[in-house]
């Protein structure tokens, strides 16, 4: 479909929350720990974000913010094993799906690293290294991301995403959320491909003079919940339609 000079200013809109007064981004990233950025990729599916907060902020007040992937397996070895790390350091013992049976997602944290470990990775831009210009996952993605979604309830791919998110890698892979926060945004509300969503990002980077990267990061995390708005439906009415909507919304 074809992008309209609205669709990029709502975009553009909806971004401004999440950018400070020098337009820096609000986003979450740990480009310094390889460590909190495993821990919050994995944590951040399925979890309102404020529980991940918690469990990044338990691990920061313990080990502060440099760890790399080494130091988070030494972690979870001190406590004798991801079960009692899960009660005594993080106090989050949350499955990692709703299946009968399913690990902690801390066991799957601790598998993480062992992984990382398996690929000479311990830093961030050991990360960044090991997955290079592959895609980030499907044909042709790097073994690091391969045997990542090999881990428990990972499949989808989603937490490898937000691990590169996370990383602040150059990497934007296009899924069902983020087509569905676009096609949200656009005026008149359609459905969206891969082009639309990638052109309308550029747009509205240009229009808030910022890097794309960064309009990427915000849509990537919004749609996945990872950041939530502050605003409500009325200030939507308010911005799209003007004020005769927003006051009727608010009156309703």
């Amino acid at each position: 479909m074809e992008i309209t000079t609205s669709s990029i200013s709502e975009l553009a809109w909806r971004c401004e929350e999440f950018l400070d007064e020098r337009s820096e981004p609000l986003t979450v990233s740990y480009p310094g720990s390889l460590a909190l950025c495993i821990l919050d990729a994995i944590f951040a599916t399925g979890s309102h974000p404020k529980a991940v907060d918690n469990v990044v902020d338990r691990y920061i007040a313990r080990h502060g913010r440099d760890d790399g992937a080494k130091s988070l397996r030494y972690s979870i070895a001190a406590a004798g094993g991801a079960d009692n790390w899960a009660r005594t350091e993080i106090f989050n013992l949350k499955p990692a799906s709703t299946h009968s049976g399913a690990v902690l997602k801390a066991e799957v944290v601790d598998r993480a690293t062992r992984l990382m470990a398996d690929h000479g990775i311990d830093t961030v831009d050991d990360l960044l290294t090991a997955v290079g210009d592959a895609p980030s996952i499907g044909r042709g993605a790097s073994e690091v991301a391969c045997t990542w979604r090999d881990l428990p309830s990972q499949k989808s791919g989603t937490s490898w995403r937000n691990l590169l998110m996370l990383a602040e890698s150059t990497h934007f892979e296009i899924d069902s959320g983020v087509t569905n926060y676009l096609a949200e945004v656009a005026l008149p509300v359609s459905e969206v491909d891969c082009e639309y969503v990638l052109e309308t990002i550029t747009a509205a980077a240009d229009l808030l003079g910022i890097d794309d990267r960064v309009v990427k990061r915000i849509v990537w995390q919004v749609a996945h919940r990872r950041i939530l708005t502050k605003r409500t439906r009325g200030d939507l009415m308010l911005h799209q339609y003007g004020a005769d909507a927003g006051a009727a919304v608010g009156a309703r």
